[in-house]
């Protein structure tokens, strides 16, 4: 018992140092933000530029392509076709069984369905699985 209790106090004591670790760092992070706020907003402007001229750029890039039919308009830009699928998930989820499709299991429904009403192959145990309080603090002030 007492090896159990010291570790417990182990684990109390690297997470409040943990804890003081991340307080630090996110106390230097805000700092560092506020130093270098005039930085990250000019990152911000220069990102919403680049996609307000990507998105005109591709918008120019399918117009051309229309227009031509080329799929290589001008150097550094290109069309590619993808194909789409557009059905209803109900239709799909028919035709799929109907086929004999293997099709996912939704796991968590299954247990969750398996615990109130278990099926026959299903088999149902009990094993001990170890926790730890969020809060340790009330064990080091047992030093």
């Amino acid at each position: 018992m007492t090896e159990l209790l010291d570790q417990i106090k182990i684990v109390a004591e690297a997470r409040e140092k943990s804890k003081r670790a991340y307080i630090d760092k996110l106390a230097a992070y805000e700092a560092w933000e506020m130093e270098n706020r005039a930085l990250l907003d000019a990152e911000g402007e220069a990102k919403s530029l680049v996609a307000e001229a990507e998105a005109k750029l591709r918008e120019l890039t399918l117009k051309a392509y229309q227009e031509t039919g080329n799929k290589a308009p001008a150097p550094g830009v290109g069309i590619r076709e993808v194909t789409k699928l557009e059905y209803d998930p109900k239709e799909a989820l028919s035709w799929a069984l109907e086929h004999k499709l293997a099709l996912q299991l939704n796991k968590t429904f299954f247990e969750k369905l398996a615990k109130t009403d278990t099926p026959e192959f299903v088999t149902v145990s009990t094993e001990p699985q170890a926790t730890i309080a969020t809060d340790l603090s009330e064990v080091l002030k047992e030093n």
